[in-house]
């Protein structure tokens, strides 16, 4: 066979690759070249999200919360509490990890909670070099080296106001020892552009594929090259108690690989949805991030699916086929939320809505989610045809670390 011959059978061999699905109970094939993977890592205590480009360029978003939650922020941790969240992390990174990959090319924080980036506690352990505490995003570097992090406030953490509490101060003290003694990067997310987080191996192979940076501090992308605009008046014009806070502030992207979309946009939420004579507009920042965007193939649900968040007019500009839903808490989702996911008077035609982990109280509550939704506990894993045309999602046991496969959906067309 000659080169060129060889070459045009490649992609063909990927996508007969893609077209056996694996078998229920057996663990989740390696991702392949071509294929972009993303991960919705359940620990029970906030979101993780790993992402595996075509290229074998790896992006980990949020870093999940800490061991110990008081209700209703005390679902069981998984695969157990023998380990804190972000060493979890680590360790489901590392089983997935492209060979040949030894760190995360990128790690953004969505935005400054604990239950996305670590929380800080008085019990939390010293890292071994002694500079900084573990949790999170600091405790999946202890194992796993990262290349650039990404987030809303460097380098002064000071929007709206000067950020200052144990968690970030000893954020702050981490990329600081990291930038001195490993050379880490570190920017801040950067609205409207399209090539902050990249294909590192092989670009060139991949025209098609782009991350887009929607939203974040209160600029949105105007769908204009890399413009943006201003959704908040002059906060020096807002009294204290009107100023927004950190979940509206969430960094927001689009990826774009061939004919699919995904979207994640942390905690972004709409206090309207529950007020809607609430004064203040500006707080509405789902919409337009939702109408920059575009429709999409599948999306994380904002907030973990809380009764704040995923507003009418935001999912009727989205319009997804797949929607995860990364519970934290009881009532993930909140039974307001999970109509209007539900609710074909938004956008028309079927969706699919995984939930990481139901509780028994939820389940009692938002009515009707355990018949509706397609699964209700475990990891799931979003893993697209090379190309981009096509996509399965595949439902994992996060009872133990064998990445068993426990469902099978798709293969879904890419719209």
């Amino acid at each position: 066979m000659n080169t060129r011959i060889l070459l045009l059978a490649l992609p063909v061999l990927a996508t007969s690759a893609f077209a056996q699905p694996p078998e229920i109970g057996q663990p989740l094939p390696p991702w392949r070249e071509g294929e972009l993977d993303i991960h919705h890592i359940n620990t029970g205590r906030g979101d993780a999200l790993f992402f595996i480009l075509p290229d074998g360029t790896t992006l980990l978003e949020d870093a999940s919360g800490k061991t110990l939650e008081a209700a209703p922020f005390s679902l069981p941790s998984r695969p157990d509490a023998s380990r804190p969240p972000g060493e979890w992390v680590a360790r489901y990174v590392q089983r997935v990890m492209p060979p040949g990959h030894g760190g995360i090319d990128y790690a953004l924080l969505s935005h400054f909670h604990g239950d996305h980036m670590g929380a800080i506690t008085a019990d939390s352990p010293l890292a071994a070099n002694g500079a900084y505490r573990l949790s999170g995003i600091t405790q999946v570097m202890e194992s796993v080296p990262i290349a650039t992090i990404l987030d809303r406030g460097w380098p002064h953490y000071d929007f709206p106001a000067p950020i200052r509490n144990a968690t970030v101060d000893n954020y702050r003290r981490f990329l600081d020892w990291q930038i001195r003694h490993h050379g880490l990067k570190v920017e801040r997310f950067a609205p409207g552009r399209n090539d902050q987080i990249a294909l590192l191996h092989a670009a060139g192979n991949y025209p098609g594929f782009e991350i887009r940076n929607l939203y974040g501090n209160g600029q949105v992308w105007t769908g204009k090259g890399n413009g943006t605009r201003e959704l908040f008046p002059p906060l020096h014009t807002l009294g204290k108690d009107q100023q927004p806070i950190e979940n509206i502030l969430s960094n927001a992207f689009v990826i774009r690989y061939g004919r699919f979309d995904y979207f994640s946009g942390g905690d972004l939420s709409d206090e309207r949805v529950a007020f809607p004579d609430h004064d203040g507009a500006w707080h509405q920042v789902e919409r337009p991030v939702a109408e920059a965007a575009g429709p999409v193939d599948a999306m994380k649900a904002n907030h973990h699916g809380s009764w704040d968040a995923n507003s009418a007019a935001f999912l009727a500009a989205l319009r997804p086929r797949v929607i995860v839903v990364t519970a934290r808490a009881e009532g993930h989702p909140a039974v307001n939320t999970w109509h209007r996911l539900t609710s074909k008077a938004l956008w028309p035609g079927e969706r699919d809505i995984f939930v990481t982990h139901v509780s028994e109280a939820t389940a009692r509550t938002t009515y009707g989610i355990e018949r509706q939704a397609r699964s209700t506990q475990g990891h799931v894993v979003i893993r697209t045809a090379p190309g981009g045309d096509s996509y399965r999602v595949f439902v994992l046991d996060d009872g133990d670390e064998r990445m068993r496969v426990k469902a099978v959906f798709g293969p879904y067309a890419a719209q």
